[in-house]
């Protein structure tokens, strides 16, 4: 079986058929779907257990209550493709052909993560916005280690820390142990961090297959707070220690988000959470990615002044 796609699903009555719907309408049919029951209390287990009657390719999954992590956790237990791939039950695909795309890029590469494009849908506004189409690197004649393309990768924006645009090879997780950390808010950061220090071979289909709705409330990964942003610092904390550059720009570009987003807080509100996150400030020295290139450039600037300048440039894009 070439790809497991695990979908965890939590108070999703309205959303749920939209998005298993995309995956089985796929033309290419060598797959199976996964449907964690996060024990949502709405019509969502009903749902699930209707397509897994329904579908032979449909295995659900009912458990109690534990989160977006402990979700996606209990379907890896049970996934069987070569390839894994998250999706989150709110979103969908709005591309009949993507898996015929990305096998066709697994069998041209071999890479061990491919990664694909993403656009917003605002629900209210019933319109589509903010696509982020990944470039390919087009490496010649194929001699570029794989530090250089995630480097390349790194620099255009197309490696974020997102495990929703991301298949992954199942043995890299498997042999590596990797698992999503429950009870953490930013999953996804740490998630991407464990696999950049296995090294792995990274390639992209370049068109814009996932669709991320925005507008949610009942959403289980949208949300930002004050624990959001501390868990951030945990993990920028965690793997900074780790002397391996492509990891440390990956940090860089998260550490200049949160410091952009530490603006929502009060320094009185936290003290002790702003102390630690300006201990981190020599993250911005590592420049790859386009968001934090200027941040470092104007580094002698300071911290503070950073920080404020950040919420500035928020304001008038």
């Amino acid at each position: 079986m070439k790809f497991s796609i695990i979908i965890p699903c939590y108070k999703v009555e309205l959303y749920l058929h939209q998005c298993v719907d995309s995956v089985l309408g796929q033309t290419f049919e060598d797959y199976e779907v996964i449907l964690v029951d996060d024990g949502s209390p709405d019509d969502t287990p009903a749902i699930c257990d209707e397509y897994g009657e329904k579908y032979s390719k449909v295995k659900v999954i009912h458990k109690p209550n534990g989160g977006l992590s402990d979700a996606r956790n209990a379907g890896l237990e049970v996934a069987q493709g070569e390839y894994v791939m998250f999706l989150d039950s709110d979103d969908w695909w709005d591309d009949k052909n993507a898996l015929r795309k990305i096998e066709g890029s697994h069998n041209e590469s071999g890479a061990d993560i491919i990664i694909f494009g993403m656009k917003k849908y605002f629900s209210q506004e019933n319109r589509y916005g903010d696509e982020r189409l990944p470039q390919k690197y087009d490496n010649g004649d194929s001699t570029s280690s794989n530090e250089q393309l995630i480097q390349q990768y790194m620099r255009s924006n197309t490696f974020v820390g997102c495990a929703c645009d991301k298949v992954v090879r199942r043995s890299l997780i498997e042999t590596n142990q990797l698992r999503f950390v429950v009870g953490q808010l930013s999953e996804d950061i740490e998630w991407c961090a464990k696999l950049l220090l296995l090294n792995p071979k990274v390639d992209v289909v370049s068109e814009s297959i996932y669709v991320y709705r925005q507008g949610n409330p009942a959403s289980i990964t949208k949300n930002v707070s004050i624990k959001h942003t501390t868990d951030v610092v945990d993990i920028l904390e965690k793997y900074a220690v780790y002397d391996n550059v492509c990891l440390r720009n990956y940090l860089a570009n998260q550490y200049v988000l949160i410091v952009y987003e530490s603006n929502m807080y009060k320094k009185s509100e936290n003290p002790v959470f702003f102390e630690r996150l300006k201990k981190l400030w020599w993250l911005a020295a590592y420049d790859w990615y386009p968001y934090v290139r200027p941040v470092s450039k104007f580094s002698f600037l300071g911290f503070a002044v950073i920080r404020k300048l950040l919420l500035w440039y928020h304001k008038i894009r």
